[in-house]
């Protein structure tokens, strides 16, 4: 059976007798006066952009949406149109219910 842990132990191994690294640790001199720069000169966000940024999400959502309430509806609005038609002077006739309720 092979031996997983030896390739393993030979890289400890030769991390051990490598040199100490002798860089500074530190940032290089004036980085704390260009990040600050950089920090100060930029703009924020015009109105213009945080619209073409949310804009294209905001279009699929409302296409989720449509889609959804035409989905949920579509039966109703499918029995709205097979139902029979009706006069609508008949609807709107207080005259002819009250005369046909007083004749029965």
């Amino acid at each position: 059976m092979k031996h997983f842990n030896s390739p393993w132990t030979r890289l400890v191994a030769a991390a051990r007798l490598a040199p100490a690294d002798k860089r500074a640790a530190c940032a290089p001199a004036g980085f704390a006066t260009r990040v600050s720069a950089l920090a100060a000169g930029a703009n924020e966000p015009t109105f213009a952009a945080l619209f073409a940024r949310c804009s294209l999400r905001a279009l699929g959502v409302c296409g989720l949406v449509m889609v959804l309430g035409v989905t949920l509806n579509l039966g109703s609005v499918l029995n709205a149109f097979e139902a029979p038609a009706v006069d609508a002077i008949t609807l709107n006739d207080p005259v002819s219910e009250w005369l046909d309720a007083s004749a029965s």
